[in-house]
């Protein structure tokens, strides 16, 4: 009877660890970027301009699944439980499409491959440089667009960008860290799309 009474603590023991092993267990939570540009109150213009996004490229210490913030200018962080829904350079392609046509007012703004039949005024290719938190606790953001004619492919203008988001707390949470990401990026499609107007409104 004792030894069947041990053996019953035992297990009863055993299963107790495991249900505290599991409730402490870290809880995975899944991020993506939004669209910050106000929505225009007007209807498309009858000869809206369309654009196409070519490509959004990122370093490759940004294509991976987990949120990425700096330690130090050397030292990158991998968030192994705070990490994002899809792939970033494709959802970083659909938010730069949502925040042109805004900011645009254009519903003719699209990301390559498209199946629409779409003869583009202008083509827009996007080089992310840095993308990330810093050790300073605000989002930063390096990056460089090219513009081309949609009818000749002719370089129409190569400027480049170096935003930074609002400093965060120490504490901030990854889901504060997104929002200013979004909001940054949404800073970056303000200035493509003024270089659009600009230089792109010859288009074909």
């Amino acid at each position: 009877m004792k030894a069947r009474a041990n053996i019953a603590f035992a297990v009863l023991g055993a299963a107790l660890a495991l249900l505290a092993g599991c409730a402490s267990d870290p809880v995975t939570r899944y991020y993506v970027l939004a669209a910050t540009a106000p929505a225009s109150s007007q209807p498309p213009a009858p000869k809206a301009m369309a654009v196409v996004i070519r490509d959004v490229r990122l370093p490759q210490y940004l294509e991976r699944t987990q949120i990425v913030t700096r330690g130090s200018d050397h030292r990158l962080l991998m968030a192994d439980y705070e990490l994002w829904a899809g792939d970033l350079r494709q959802d970083m392609t659909r938010v730069l499409a949502e925040n042109l046509s805004r900011l645009l007012a254009s519903d003719q703004v699209v990301a390559a491959p498209h199946t629409l039949k779409l003869a583009p005024d202008v083509r827009v290719e996007v080089e992310v440089q840095r993308f990330e938190r810093d050790a300073a606790g605000k989002v930063e953001l390096a990056a460089r667009w090219w513009l081309t004619r949609g009818s000749d492919g002719a370089l129409l203008a190569s400027p480049s960008a170096a935003l930074a988001g609002t400093p965060l707390g120490a504490n901030a949470s990854y889901e504060a860290v997104v929002a200013s990401m979004s909001a940054v990026y949404g800073q970056l499609a303000q200035e493509i799309a003024r270089s659009i107007r600009a230089k792109g409104a010859g288009g074909t």
